[in-house]
């Protein structure tokens, strides 16, 4: 195959899995895509910024408790000669206003323990809901976005970008041309050191000290409490997404069973004792998340996978 059939054919592939066709109704039926963003933090200003770069999206209201992220969002916003967005904040339900808007779209990129709330309100209220990952953190959290997006008609994305990149794009072509044979095992996860994220100096996003919750800053300030009160694959979409469409999940396959076990908790603990000496007041917490996740994935069609989870 020639490169450009090639690029062609997993462009066309790809978009085809993406866009629902009531979204290309709207797109079609619309000047622009009026768009709400839920989560000005270092995520969100990235998503603001894919959305800034396009003609057919205006963005219409954000919404952060942080006005710092609101004030760096609305610098964005006049860096593209476009006008301010609606600002929403002053407590962590200041979202809900957000929803009488009259928007077509909303980007949620929060905190995950608010990502299925907002997506459920989002739908319940005539939008369509861009959710980042992990789009819910229980199984009824999974099973009511679904029963309230089949309710309202309303269709809800979890925003797993490596689906979308390109190389990874160009495998799962690969594996729909049958360049790789039938497939039987595959391997993912989730798999770098972010302990540098996890703790911080409380001023800037990375590293440079071991706070975090209330003394952290930007994902310290949530994302490591996780660790202290939970155990499991906090993040397996990234792996997990790529290899489901490859595997055709959901379409005629589907998972069947899951064995998931986790090591001990080390790394954490020996994080902050390095940077900041035995004696610090985080140095021996007792962590839930253990090091290493491995989970172990049956299909009904005959294929095993294989999911890790390490990152501290």
């Amino acid at each position: 195959m020639k490169r450009r059939d090639f690029v062609k054919q997993t462009s066309v592939l790809t978009a085809g899995t993406a866009i629902a066709p009531s979204l290309l109704k709207l797109t079609l039926n619309a000047d622009k895509v009026k768009v709400g963003l839920i989560g000005a933090g270092m995520r969100g200003r990235g998503l603001l910024d894919l959305l800034l770069r396009r003609s057919d999206t205006d963005v219409i209201a954000i919404c952060d408790i942080d006005t710092d992220a609101l004030k760096k969002s609305q610098k964005q916003i006049s860096s593209y000669s476009k006008k301010a967005a609606r600002e929403f904040t002053g407590s962590t339900s200041a979202w809900e206003e957000m929803m009488d808007l009259e928007l077509d779209a909303v980007i949620i990129a929060t905190p995950w323990v608010y990502h299925a709330p907002m997506a459920k309100a989002a739908m319940r209220s005539g939008k369509y809901a861009g959710v980042e990952v992990p789009a819910a953190l229980t199984l009824e959290d999974c099973f009511e976005l679904v029963q309230v997006s089949e309710e309202t008609g309303m269709p809800c994305m979890m925003l797993e970008n490596v689906c979308y990149r390109r190389d990874v794009m160009a495998i799962m072509q690969m594996v729909r041309e049958g360049l790789f044979g039938e497939m039987m095992h595959m391997e993912c996860g989730y798999q770098h050191d972010l302990r540098a994220v996890k703790f911080n100096d409380g001023i800037n996003p990375y590293g440079g000290g071991v706070k975090f919750g209330e003394e952290g800053y930007s994902e310290s300030k949530w994302r490591t409490g996780h660790a202290l009160k939970r155990n499991g694959d906090f993040y397996p979409t990234h792996g997990i997404g790529p290899v489901a469409q490859m595997l055709d999940i959901n379409k005629g396959n589907r998972f069947t069973t899951l064995s998931s076990f986790a090591t001990k908790s080390r790394g954490l603990n020996d994080y902050v004792i390095n940077t900041a000496g035995a004696d610090h007041p985080n140095a021996h917490l007792d962590w839930k998340l253990g090091d290493v996740v491995t989970t172990m994935l049956n299909t009904s069609e005959g294929e095993t996978v294989m999911i890790q989870h390490d990152t501290s």
